[in-house]
């Protein structure tokens, strides 16, 4: 019997669900997790919406995931940038590369974020934004800093020092301003990609757009229609996936259409929910209605992929 998983991950759920023994913190706002993962635990291989920021340092061993439906590869001295509400999943691995990853992460509530002495302004100006180029391969130099730093965030975290909290904030607030640096400047050499160059106007586009992924992330089991979310962010449905596009090179109907597809393969692989319920779930009218929505965007039907 299947149990039912929880999508959505906070730091509260990565500090229930990791060892205590790998997680240092300050309260609900920020914690360090030292994971090393054997290959027996299936918690990575299944997708994960975050509720948070993390920063996630792979110290050994190699994995291929995947970020908002986009694929990485992820390697010893990556840094992943993973942002509020992005969808992660594990996606493969060799076995050795596997049982042999070593991840450390920092968990970082909204509210810590918006408190870090950081000008993402500033970053957003002089590169790309995350939503391009989420795994960067840090250098030897700054990889070595980033080691340094983390150990010493660590140690702080865990002490009863005076005003320690501040010392960790302003630990983290240096550690990601170096990395920045190398991210601006490697994204900026990527000659055979599109690079953003963030004006004025464009900043905006790249506001709206997480808007509306925010939108979508709250509303997709219940609106499918772009002219929904055109609403609320007060435009035409046609400028509006007009603007999604060229920001993030899909269409608005397919960010919805990923969502929801996300969602449905999660709750046919990982739960025992009648197909009935999950039609009722994610608001279909009927399961033919589902059945011909789910087949057109996978190529199986529901109970075909819940059996493959």
């Amino acid at each position: 019997m299947k149990e039912s998983y929880d999508f959505s991950v906070s730091i509260r759920t990565l500090k229930k669900e990791l060892p205590e023994t790998s997680q240092v913190g300050i309260g609900e706002d920020a914690c360090l997790f030292s994971i090393k993962y054997d290959g027996n635990d299936d918690k990575f291989s299944k997708p994960i919406r975050l509720v948070g920021n993390i920063l996630v340092f792979c110290v050994k061993g190699s994995v291929h995931m995947s970020v908002n439906l986009n694929e990485y590869d992820v390697k010893e001295g990556s840094l992943m940038i993973l942002t509020d509400q992005d969808i992660v999943k594990v996606e493969k691995g060799s076995d050795d590369e596997i049982k042999n990853l070593h991840w450390v992460m920092i968990a970082m509530s909204q509210n810590f974020l918006s408190d870090l002495r950081v000008d993402f302004k500033k970053i957003l100006s002089e590169g790309v934004t995350l939503l391009e180029t989420p795994v960067i391969q840090l250098n030897q130099e700054i990889r070595g800093y980033f080691e340094d730093y983390l150990k010493l965030i660590g140690k702080v975290a865990d002490s009863q020092l005076p005003m320690y909290r501040d010392a960790v904030r302003s630990l983290i607030s240096s550690m990601v301003s170096i990395a920045a640096g190398q991210w601006i400047a490697d994204v900026n050499r990527l000659k055979d990609r599109k690079v953003i160059i963030v004006d004025s106007r464009s900043e905006h586009k790249i506001l709206v757009f997480r808007q509306f992924i925010k939108l979508v992330s709250e509303n997709y089991t219940r609106q499918r229609q772009v002219l929904f979310y055109a609403d609320q962010l007060c435009m035409s449905p046609k400028y509006l996936s007009k603007l999604v596009k060229k920001v993030s090179g899909k269409s608005a109907p397919e960010w919805i259409d990923a969502y929801v597809m996300l969602e449905a393969k999660h709750l046919l692989k990982y739960s025992d929910m009648p197909v009935k319920e999950i039609v009722f779930r994610l608001n279909f009218s009927n399961q033919t209605v589902f059945y011909k929505y789910f087949k057109a965007h996978s190529g199986m039907t529901p109970t075909e992929y819940r059996n493959s």
